[in-house]
Parts: C-alpha cells; sequence; structure tokens
C-alpha cells in the first residue's frame, strides 16, 4: 500500500509507478486505489481484482521458471548466519519457493567466523566487515542500528535517558553497540546500566519481544515476520557500524545453474539496494 516502496523493488520512479497505475485505471474504466492525505486505499474494485492478479502472476512466474529454467528439482545449499536466517530469509523465502519450485534451500545454520573455513556450500551469508581473501562479498544489510523493543515498553520511552531504567541487550561480536549509542546521546552515567549479552540478533530481538529489554538492530531486519511485528523502534537515530550481513561466494569458482539464480533472487529481492 505504497507506491514509493513499490518504485523501491521494481527499482523504478515512484511517479513512473504512479503513472503505470493511472494508465491501468484508465485502462480499465475503474479506480482501483483511494488516494488521500499521501496514504492509498484499494477500492472495491481493487480488491476484487487483486486475488485475480496474484493467481494469473504466480501462474506465470511458475510456468516461466518451467519452461525456461534449465534446473530439475535442484538442491542448493547456503550456509546462513542464523539471526539472518530468522529474521529476513524466513519471512521472504516462499516468494523464491513461488517462482522457483522445483529448486530446493538447504539451510545450514552459521555464525562464527571460525565455521567458514569448514564450509562446503556454494553460497554463504556471513557476518562481518565483508573482507574476506578469495571471496566476492555483497552486502545485505546497511551498516545501520538504533534501538527497538516492544510496544509495551515503548510506551514507557519519551527520551533516550528513559533507557537508562531498561535492560540493554548486547550482541557480543559486534564492532559497535550500546556504548556506541548512548554517547551519541550524551548519556555518560551508564556505569550502572543493566546489560545482558547473547551471541544472536535472533536471540536479542525475541527477548526484546517478549518484554525483555531493548535491542540495537538493522532496520533491514524488521520489516516482515512475525518477529518484526512485535517490535517499534522508539528512536530514528541509528549509528554507523563495521559489521553486516554479506552473500559471500568463492571468487575463483563458477557456481552451479542453481545457486546463481538464487544468489540473483537474493541480490534482487531488495536487501542490497536498502544498503547502498
Amino acid at each position: 500500500m505504497s507506491f514509493t516502496l513499490s518504485a523501491q523493488e521494481l527499482n523504478m520512479s515512484q511517479s513512473a509507478v504512479s503513472q503505470q497505475i493511472q494508465l491501468l485505471e484508465h485502462h480499465l474504466n475503474q479506480k482501483l486505489f483511494l488516494r488521500a492525505n499521501r496514504t492509498i486505499q484499494l477500492t472495491d474494485a481493487g480488491r476484487s481484482f487483486l486475488p485475480l492478479v496474484q493467481d494469473s502472476m504466480r501462474q506465470l512466474n511458475t510456468g516461466a521458471a518451467q519452461i525456461f529454467t534449465p534446473l530439475n528439482q535442484a538442491v542448493v545449499e547456503v550456509n546462513v548466519n542464523s539471526a539472518f536466517g530468522v529474521l529476513w530469509l524466513a519471512p521472504r523465502l516462499h516468494r523464491f519457493n513461488t517462482i522457483y519450485p522445483q529448486i530446493t534451500i538447504r539451510q545450514l545454520g552459521t555464525n562464527w567466523a571460525t565455521d567458514f573455513d569448514i564450509s562446503t556450500a556454494e553460497l554463504e551469508i556471513r557476518y562481518g566487515a565483508g573482507n574476506w581473501p578469495g571471496f566476492e562479498c555483497h552486502p545485505l544489510v546497511s551498516k545501520q542500528l538504533r534501538p527497538y523493543c516492544s510496544v509495551a515498553n515503548a510506551k514507557r520511552i519519551r527520551q533516550p535517558s528513559d533507557l537508562e531504567s531498561m535492560v540493554l541487550l548486547d550482541v557480543i561480536g559486534t564492532p559497535q553497540g550500546w556504548s556506541k549509542w548512548l554517547e551519541m546521546m550524551e548519556l555518560d552515567n551508564t556505569d550502572e546500566q543493566s546489560h545482558q549479552y547473547m551471541d544472536s540478533h535472533a536471540t536479542a530481538v525475541s527477548m526484546a519481544a517478549n518484554g525483555f529489554g531493548v535491542c540495537l538492530m538493522y532496520d533491514e531486519l524488521m520489516r516482515e515476520g512475525v518477529l518484526a511485528k512485535q517490535l517499534v523502534a522508539p528512536f530514528v537515530d541509528s549509528i554507523s557500524t563495521e559489521g553486516s550481513y554479506y552473500l559471500c561466494y568463492q571468487s575463483d569458482k563458477d557456481l552451479s545453474d542453481a545457486s546463481r539464480i538464487f544468489r540473483d533472487w537474493l541480490l534482487g529481492s531488495g536487501a542490497h539496494r536498502s544498503a547502498r
């Protein structure tokens, strides 16, 4: 329900998307959207038309994949950072399956640099600085962190100093964390601040969603999914961090057809564009 977000996903301008919608409405001789106060809603005709469009697109994508993709029940093994798998990939993987039902994605969870050396997967989604020798690395998440917490806790927050009474959830291995964010907010008296530590952003998000504290999180990981719906960002202020999530593969080896297709889907799904 946003022409702006649709334009980002389609890699088009907002005005181009709006013009296409107007042309479609003119062709159908029916209004599909109600536009008011910078918001849009589907009309009755639009709500009736939507399922037909969705079914048609799903059938077209599936048929095109079966006819033109040189694959037959392929399996792509991917080493995935567990937090990225839970918070970003899990809410979106059904879209890939709709287009390429014949490709099975086999996810193997990895979190630490010691896991990288023993990997046999063609594709990996790693957390780090993105400077692994011998690998081509594509950023999937922007290097910005800001606080997220449950709706109930957000109601208790009016200004940064209100965080002093809350538990701060710190992810081990994150290059920049709460100390930098609090310093940016000029909150220096945090020696007595209660902290909890964990080794995964997924754990931090789960704890925050259950009302236990406030975590620092990447916006891209909080846009979809069950956990994301339970959290809100009480502040717009964010800090830059050296750590991010990267799609990696060996630069001196050719990818299989199935791995190449999954790579292109990941890089075309919107994550890397918002990371620019």
